[in-house]
């Protein structure tokens, strides 16, 4: 089956669940749930897949492993916010966690009842791939801002939690500035939660993911150097 969209009924039962945080409530809607976001969302992946291997092969696209479709129950072992279910769900494509021992980039698409973001995410870089990064954008300037400028044509302009004092420079491109001046990177667009009621989706996810192809290559070879390094 394909993507045929998740309506706002079934975002509203998403933010009511989180609401109510009773898992008699959970259980008595869990079947709408399913049958409303869950389903779609596995659909959603799938008709995705074709697209983000074609850009990396490595990545995962089994929507029952590696985190690729969330789950509505919310792991409290490791947090403060010990509300047991989720409003925000999402589909997500990195590499295979399990073969890594820090932070990869992804492509993903996070939604609730009140927006919807989607992207490619490195959010909790490695500060060594991040200088090497760097490094990278210094030997090879030119080949960083035909990816950058393809993203910010797509309606993706790079951004990442900034350090306290900027790194970059007055000779320092106005593409490449966020990539000195954050301590991750993020290239993301947000919209209205309609979006997701849009059977058409996959397709405008895939002509955008592509248009991100070339900087998450560039952010995935950085990973990959220094995985090497630490051999």
């Amino acid at each position: 089956m394909t993507y045929e969209g998740i309506t706002a009924d079934s975002l509203f039962l998403l933010a009511e669940n989180r609401f109510q945080n009773s898992k008699s409530y959970y259980e008595e809607h869990k079947p709408a749930i399913r049958q409303g976001v869950i389903e779609p969302l596995r659909h959603l992946a799938a008709d995705l897949a074709p697209a983000v291997l074609a850009i990396d092969p490595l990545l995962v696209v089994d929507p029952m492993k590696n985190g690729c479709v969330s789950r509505v129950r919310r792991d409290t072992r490791f947090t403060l916010d010990k509300c047991l279910y989720r409003e925000n769900m999402w589909v997500a494509f990195l590499r295979d966690k399990r073969a890594w021992d820090y932070c990869l980039p992804a492509f993903y698409v996070d939604f609730s009842i009140q927006r919807v973001e989607y992207g490619v995410g490195f959010y909790s870089a490695e500060p060594a791939v991040m200088q090497l990064l760097r490094r990278h954008a210094q030997e090879q300037p030119q080949v960083f801002l035909k990816a950058l400028r393809r993203a910010q044509r797509a309606g993706f302009p790079l951004s990442g939690q900034p350090y306290a004092r900027p790194r970059s420079t007055e000779e320092t491109p106005a593409l490449l500035r966020p990539l000195y001046d954050c301590r991750n990177v993020e290239l993301s667009r947000t919209a209205g939660p309609e979006m997701m009621a849009d059977p058409a989706l996959p397709e405008r996810l895939v002509a955008e993911f592509e248009a991100l192809a070339p900087i998450y290559r560039l952010l995935i070879a950085a990973v990959e150097e220094h995985h090497r390094l630490k051999g």
